[in-house]
């Protein structure tokens, strides 16, 4: 921690420099300094000290329900199941969400889509902007069904998988069912989040790149300095 302190932020190698302590033991020490959010991997295998607080998320007991339902029913495909009022901590002007949002595997989106509607009501496969405004009200309780992208950065929590921040960060962005929070509520969501938690940026750009979207975010950050 003193390391850290000093230098700002710390990785293996810096230890093993300064403590004569084998690589191995160094990233050990690391690791769990950031279990005990001490410290927060702000890179690959960067570290630094945990100003901000971590991005939680409370799931709702029917995310855990379809969730669950769906990967019992699917034990072999991807899920990442999540509320929309997930973004209400980084919404400037918070808008009502009710959606629930389930992502899986492209080959999969058809099939996950066919059952959620056999147990639950308003149930949309990867909507479109247009559909989103004319058609679906997210005031009232509804699923919308997408893909997950492969590699995309999740968490587990209560035994399910969701959406890191950095990933809504990018997601926002590039979705369609998202374009609501386009325009200018984009910076005013990146400037709360990068005020108040601790954001990987790496993980944030790698992910960005995945979805072809790594300029656009680059600019919304470069806009926050």
């Amino acid at each position: 921690m003193e390391i850290a302190q000093t230098h700002n932020k710390v990785n293996a190698n810096l230890l093993t420099t300064v403590y004569g302590i084998k690589p191995v033991t160094a990233r050990q020490y690391l690791s769990a300094l950031a279990k005990d959010n001490l410290l927060v991997r702000i890179g690959r295998g960067v570290y630094a000290i945990a100003q901000k607080q971590s991005f939680t998320y409370k799931p709702s007991e029917l995310a855990k329900e379809i969730f669950l339902k769906m990967e019992s029913e699917l034990p072999f495909t991807d899920f990442c199941v999540y509320d929309g009022s997930i973004l209400s901590p980084i919404q400037h002007h918070i808008s009502i969400n009710h959606a629930i949002y389930v992502e899986t595997n492209r080959d999969a989106v058809e099939s996950v889509f066919n059952r959620l509607k056999e147990f639950y009501k308003n149930v949309y496969k990867r909507p479109n902007a247009t559909l989103m405004y004319d058609y679906i009200d997210l005031r009232e309780n509804c699923i919308i069904v997408k893909t997950l992208v492969t590699e995309s950065p999740l968490m587990e929590v209560d035994g399910i998988k969701v959406p890191t921040l950095e990933k809504l960060l990018v997601d926002t962005q590039k979705d369609a069912d998202f374009d609501y929070l386009h325009g200018s509520e984009s910076l005013n969501m990146y400037q709360l989040a990068f005020e108040q938690y601790s954001i990987n940026t790496q993980r944030l750009m790698r992910y960005a790149k995945r979805r072809s979207i790594s300029q656009e975010i680059q600019e919304l950050i470069n806009l926050l300095k």
